[in-house]
């Protein structure tokens, strides 16, 4: 009978404790070590990226079209001024009158009576004058102007928002995502280390004579197996952080030591479907969008319409240098002018007909456009339950594949399990462990995507922070 060998116990708890030193120099970075939590990232990244900067300038240059666009209603104040030469002066020869005045005198000597030539302007003169001009009714077309100049702010507020809650979804899913990477370097250098145990224990009992060759062997290639799969997990995060610093906008050589300390998480309960439905067909930026394309569609119908109606204006000007004036130029004037447009072609009909097009146009895309919006709710409100649902399932399973870890490793000290059994369980853990911080991190991403499309995307540091619970554990 085959006398058993018993080895001093050394249980998943153990080799736990066994690794931890190795988990702390290998997660904990420098003294250089750039630490950031999700809610200075996103402070950090309203103030830092790109886009967002570029979404601002939109804005500002759309406030001052707007600007420009009340400006007409203002009156219009000119000053012209010129210099002009002519071929020769401008004159009036009145000799015709002089000889009949000399025929109905002829006693008077022709020198008694001047020659009549009149000087109306100079060779070369000067003019400078001040006009003024200010519409008084244009038919609607200045309201038109002002409406689509407020149409084309309200769109690039809503496409500053677009932007925004893009970028928040990319850095909750670049965040968690260097997270989850971070996590499984943790578990991998775990799995790592219990099976370095497993390996010297499964070497002294082949030399103790009470483990085959072959077992031994399968405990050194799952060996191997773990730590290739741990340098691919290394290469994982250092990708994963080097797209966070990128989205971040931090300097190449603090990217090495950028360091996330905001855990993943797992909301008990989501907000209700119908009320983020509700809350996306109002505030989404899509649909904001669409609404400021149909302002601006509204706005160029009455610009077209307006063309029907008279334009009506007062006029004045003043003369500022009068050495140029003609006995024929006034110094001021003032007045109301009209005008009409009775025939153009057909031009105001069809400008119309196109313009009510564009406005049925917008409206049928925004009514699809809502529907979609709708569907896009539901569809990132059960990828998030299905994610939660993932975390429960997988945390329901972690506690039998701990289990199953401690009676392996138990059994193969007593020397009734075999190596295999202890390697399957060890390497069964770890996916459990790792599936659920993927389902994890699956859900913080949904639950992102899901309050971008509900245009809440605000709302999502409130939601974590209500989190309670450990995931990571």
């Amino acid at each position: 009978m085959m006398r058993r060998f018993r080895l001093p116990r050394t249980s998943s708890s153990l080799v736990r404790s066994a690794a931890c030193p190795l988990l702390v120099l290998l997660l904990a970075l420098p003294s250089r070590a750039v630490e950031v939590s999700l809610p200075e990232a996103a402070a950090r990244l309203r103030t830092t990226h790109e886009a967002l900067r570029a979404a601002d300038a939109e804005i500002r240059e759309r406030d001052a079209e707007t600007g420009a666009a009340d400006a007409l209603l203002w009156p219009k104040v000119e000053a012209r001024a010129r210099y002009t030469r002519l071929d020769g002066p401008i004159t009036i020869d009145l000799d015709p009158v002089r000889q009949v005045i000399l025929a109905l005198h002829p006693n008077a000597p022709p020198a008694a009576v001047p020659p009549f030539l009149l000087d109306v302007q100079d060779e070369a003169y000067g003019r400078a004058d001040v006009n003024f001009t200010w519409p008084l009714f244009t038919g609607g077309k200045v309201d038109a102007a002002r409406d689509a100049a407020g149409a084309r702010l309200a769109d690039a507020t809503a496409s500053r928002r677009g932007v925004e809650e893009g970028l928040s979804t990319e850095l909750v899913r670049r965040y968690f995502g260097v997270r989850l990477a971070a996590r499984a370097v943790a578990v991998r250098t775990e799995v790592l280390a219990g099976l370095d145990e497993h390996v010297k224990s499964a070497r002294r009992l082949e030399e103790e004579g009470f483990l085959s060759r072959a077992e031994r062997l399968h405990a050194d290639v799952a060996r191997t197996d773990a730590e290739r799969a741990l340098l691919a997990a290394r290469h994982e995060f250092a990708l994963a952080r080097e797209a966070l610093a990128n989205i971040l906008s931090f300097p190449g050589e603090e990217s090495d030591a950028l360091s996330t300390t905001t855990p993943l998480f797992v909301l008990g309960s989501l907000p209700p479907l119908d009320e983020l439905k509700r809350e996306a067909l109002e505030a989404n930026p899509a649909l904001a969008r669409l609404s400021a394309a149909s302002g601006l569609a509204g706005a160029g119908l009455t610009a077209e319409k307006a063309r029907w109606y008279p334009e009506v204006a007062l006029f004045g000007f003043r003369e500022l240098y009068k050495g140029g004036l003609t006995l024929l130029d006034p110094v001021w004037a003032a007045g109301v002018t009209a005008r009409w447009t009775l025939f153009d072609g057909l031009s105001r009909e069809r400008g119309i007909v196109a313009a009510k097009e564009r406005v049925t146009r917008v409206d049928e895309v925004t009514k699809r456009a809502r529907r979609d919006v709708e569907t896009l709710v539901e569809k990132k409100y059960r990828e998030a339950r299905k994610a939660q649902e993932q975390v429960e399932a997988f945390e329901a399973a972690l506690a039998l594949a701990r289990e199953s870890l401690r009676v392996r490793t138990l059994g193969f000290e007593e020397g009734v399990a075999t190596s295999l059994d202890v390697v399957d369980a060890r390497i069964s853990l770890a996916r459990v462990e790792l599936g659920k911080l993927a389902a994890a991190r699956d859900f913080d991403v949904a639950l992102a995507e899901l309050l971008e499309a509900a245009g809440q995307s605000e709302r999502f540091e409130a939601l974590r922070a209500s989190a309670t619970g450990d995931v990571e554990k």
